[in-house]
């Protein structure tokens, strides 16, 4: 399929998503895959497509973006933690907690860890034993 440096120019323009930060071959090889899906034979049409329809855009995004999970950057995350589910679990069980997290390959545990401690639990004064669970593949 001819035309995919205008596409990511359009994308970028339509969305902010840069597709020259990911692998191309594989980039193409799943939008075109989407494109053929909605019975669209080029790029430029398919951009006509999303331009026109909300829900096709929508799809489009959906489908190109990975939905990442920015908890610990996120401080209205935090918040309900801290006015909602620790209030919550605290009236229900006490404060003597066991909180499983799972295993992340990015540090995001022991930032998560740390940022629940420092952020909730010294707060509510809970005990907790925080557990990881490693599997291998």
């Amino acid at each position: 399929m001819v035309g995919y440096e205008d596409f990511k120019k359009d994308i970028f323009t339509l969305t902010k998503i840069d597709l020259n930060a990911y692998k191309e071959k594989q980039m193409k090889r799943r939008i075109e895959t989407l494109i053929s899906k909605n019975n669209i034979t080029s790029y430029k049409d398919y951009v006509a497509l999303i331009k026109k329809d909300a829900d096709k855009f929508e799809q489009f995004v959906n489908f190109l973006t990975i939905n990442v999970s920015e908890f610990y950057r996120n401080p209205e995350q935090w918040g309900i933690l801290d006015k909602e589910v620790f209030p919550s679990l605290v009236q229900r069980f006490g404060k003597s907690l066991k909180i499983w997290s799972a295993a992340c390959s990015r540090r995001a545990l022991p930032l998560f860890r740390r940022n629940l401690r420092r952020n909730t639990l010294l707060r509510w004064a809970i005990h907790t034993r925080l557990q990881t669970k490693l599997s291998a593949r």
